[in-house]
């Protein structure tokens, strides 16, 4: 979507809209960061999904500042929700991870604990 610009009324040389371009990967960067969120606990993808669109974003940002009066502030706009939605599904992703991976390795570390043999034998 681009943002159209009317020039000055009293502007005589040129009397086209000015027509703004979407900042790159604006909408795939606020769709990764959504979905990130949304498969933040599923060991990984939203890590992943969350990750891609933080790298997107950053290379986004980057080309927006270099020549911010080419591209509309919407398209900027809806890149700083979607990169910031990536922040927070990357934190709970790696957090959700995280936890996953220390309670397996706690589980796993007290299994010769239980009587597994008095267990089985009931069977």
């Amino acid at each position: 979507m681009s943002e159209t610009i009317q020039p000055s009324e009293g502007s005589k040389e040129n009397t086209e809209p000015i027509v703004k371009e979407t900042v790159p990967n604006a909408t795939a960067v606020l769709v990764l960061g959504i979905l990130s969120i949304l498969f933040w606990c599923c060991w990984g993808i939203g890590l992943v999904l969350g990750v891609i669109a933080l790298i997107l974003g950053s290379k986004s940002k980057k080309l927006y500042k270099e020549n911010p009066d080419r591209y509309s502030v919407s398209s900027y706009k809806n890149l700083n929700a979607g990169w910031i939605c990536a922040l927070i599904g990357t934190i709970l992703a790696g957090a959700g991870l995280l936890i996953g991976i220390i309670g397996l390795a706690i589980g796993t570390g007290f299994m010769h604990f239980f009587p597994w043999e008095d267990i089985l034998s009931n069977f």
